[in-house]
């Protein structure tokens, strides 16, 4: 099994695992707070054997996790909280329709519309990818969270790095929205103009680092990035 293990800044660590049933990279996050490593997503349930090895390399064992947040409610997203057991554990309301009832017992609690939530974090709903899906900053690394609102779904990553510019992928994105606006009938079937809200709101933000739910964390030029998918939908 393919996987990256890399840390991305002094608070963040980024987990990339190749998932071969989708041919995609599926992402976890471990970020550093005041009341110690907060989880970010946690994959799929039979690969979260490969994470755990991951956080041995920092000498942290999962019991020691703060708390554990999931970006939305899809099983590649939280299939390994079934081994998270005993820990803060957080959810939109919006999306615990989602959850399996074998793991809504491991859920302690759910998130807030907008504003802080715990440990260092930023929530903010985005309502796109899924009716609870949020994105979560973190202000003192400047990493932003972004779940599957953004992502690199089924792209390899550039010089086999997890985070960098991605210029490439940026590239493909910009104009995936752009042919996206132009069709009004995709435009209403996916949602777009709630996207688009989600992108602003993303924006404002003014991240530093994105850190998407698949593929290349972005590193470089984040805002000059966001900036240009909001008004790709005018090109």
């Amino acid at each position: 099994m393919k996987y990256y293990f890399e840390k991305i800044t002094d608070h963040v660590y980024g987990f990339l695992l190749w998932d071969e049933s989708w041919n995609s990279y599926n992402n976890c996050y471990l970020v550093m707070g005041d009341n110690g490593y907060t989880l970010i997503d946690s994959g799929k349930e039979e690969h979260f054997d490969y994470l755990e090895a991951s956080m041995k390399e920092i000498n942290l064992n999962k019991e020691e996790i703060f708390a554990f947040i999931a970006t939305h409610g899809h099983k590649d997203h939280i299939g390994g909280l079934s081994f998270l057991e005993n820990i803060k554990s957080y959810i939109h309301s919006e999306d615990l329709s989602l959850v399996p009832e074998k793991l809504k017992t491991n859920l302690t609690g759910t998130l807030p519309e907008n504003g802080a939530a715990f440990n260092g974090l930023e929530c903010i709903l985005l309502g796109h990818h899924t009716p609870g899906s949020v994105a979560l900053f973190h202000q003192e690394s400047g990493a932003l969270f972004c779940g599957d609102h953004l992502c690199f779904f089924g792209e390899p990553l550039p010089n086999e790095k997890v985070a960098g510019n991605g210029k490439e992928m940026k590239d493909k994105y910009v104009k995936f929205i752009s042919d996206w606006a132009k069709n009004e009938e995709m435009r209403s079937k996916h949602h777009f103009e709630l996207f688009m809200e989600g992108l602003k709101k993303l924006r404002e933000i003014r991240p530093s680092i994105l850190c998407t739910g698949h593929g290349v964390v972005i590193r470089d030029d984040v805002d000059s990035f966001l900036s240009g998918l909001i008004q790709s939908q005018f090109v």
